[in-house]
């Protein structure tokens, strides 16, 4: 059982775009620019340097650079979690100590990536983590990227480690949301994943929701949240009817991360082009535009919900 109350966790938590300037480099000013703008968009906490943030494409440096940065422009006004997983262990407890040193509220970790690993591996990788950084740890599975899937042995076994506060569910089936909520108990803290099953997830059991496609239309994601907590799931299940069809429209761009930094350009945000292998997206390509206005007046039309 986790030592640590994570109870103030329980948020729409955007999962942080990293942004580059035109020669690819990490853009730091853009950096707190992006943290500040979801501030101000009612957002209260921040997923940084995962999957959205290209945190694999950054090397340790730009990671450490890229955290510093956000705690800088919003730190003591915005929860961070740091995801600080690395295909090293070493690299991830270097990431994890700086994430307890510069002030975040908590670190996450996928498995280590590419290797084909066997639970004993993970167990050995995530808990040299935790032991790095006197922090809440999430563990964050997403089986369909890392080739990993977390055993319910495995996560029993990690419960038993004071440090796990949670876990970032982002595996397909609901039913898992509800399982590992289950094992972890009440005081255990289930993200959902999947954001275009964010209302499916919370009512299996997530206590909040972390996302990539948050950044591109945060004003829903909070009203959605809204009308949980309200117990109008009535509404609720109609701003998700809403929301998914967006979400795949985001999708279909040549690259999710770069429809979402150019919706984020058209909102006055510029934050550049996603880095390599990731494909760019025209803020000018007309279908995009048109995604844009659809967001925009679903955000009016559900404004006072």
């Amino acid at each position: 059982m986790s030592k640590f109350n994570v109870s103030h966790l329980k948020e729409v938590t955007v999962a942080l775009n990293t942004p580059f300037q035109e020669d690819g480099s990490v853009d730091l000013g853009a950096t707190k620019a992006v943290a500040q703008y979801f501030l101000e968009k009612g957002i209260r906490s921040l997923y940084v340097c995962g999957s959205t943030g290209e945190g694999f494409l950054l090397d340790t440096t730009e990671r450490q650079q890229v955290v510093e940065a956000v705690m800088e422009a919003v730190g003591g006004r915005m929860h961070v979690i740091v995801h600080v997983g690395c295909p090293s262990t070493r690299h991830s407890v270097l990431l994890a100590k700086h994430a307890y040193e510069v002030g975040a509220q908590a670190t996450s970790a996928v498995p280590s990536v590419y290797y084909r690993l066997g639970d004993e591996s993970v167990y050995r990788h995530w808990t040299e983590i935790t032991q790095a950084a006197d922090l809440p740890f999430f563990i964050y599975n997403i089986p369909q990227l890392t080739g990993f899937n977390l055993s319910m042995p495995l996560f029993e076994k990690m419960l038993a480690n004071d440090r796990v506060a949670g876990v970032k569910c982002s595996s397909e089936p609901a039913h898992d949301i509800l399982r590992f909520k289950q094992a972890g108990g009440e005081g255990f803290l289930v993200f959902n994943g999947p954001d275009e099953q964010y209302l499916a997830g919370r009512m299996m059991g997530a206590d909040a929701g972390i996302g990539g496609t948050y950044g591109a239309m945060p004003e829903i994601y909070l009203k959605l949240e809204e009308l949980i907590r309200r117990k109008e799931y009535e509404k609720a299940q109609t701003v998700q009817g809403l929301l998914t069809p967006l979400i795949y429209r985001l999708c279909s761009f040549a690259s999710l991360y770069g429809a979402v930094k150019a919706i984020l350009a058209l909102e006055g945000c510029p934050i550049g082009k996603p880095r390599l292998p990731f494909l760019p997206v025209d803020e000018k390509d007309p279908k995009l535009v048109e995604l844009y206005g659809d967001i925009r007046r679903t955000i009016e039309e559900i404004k006072e919900w």
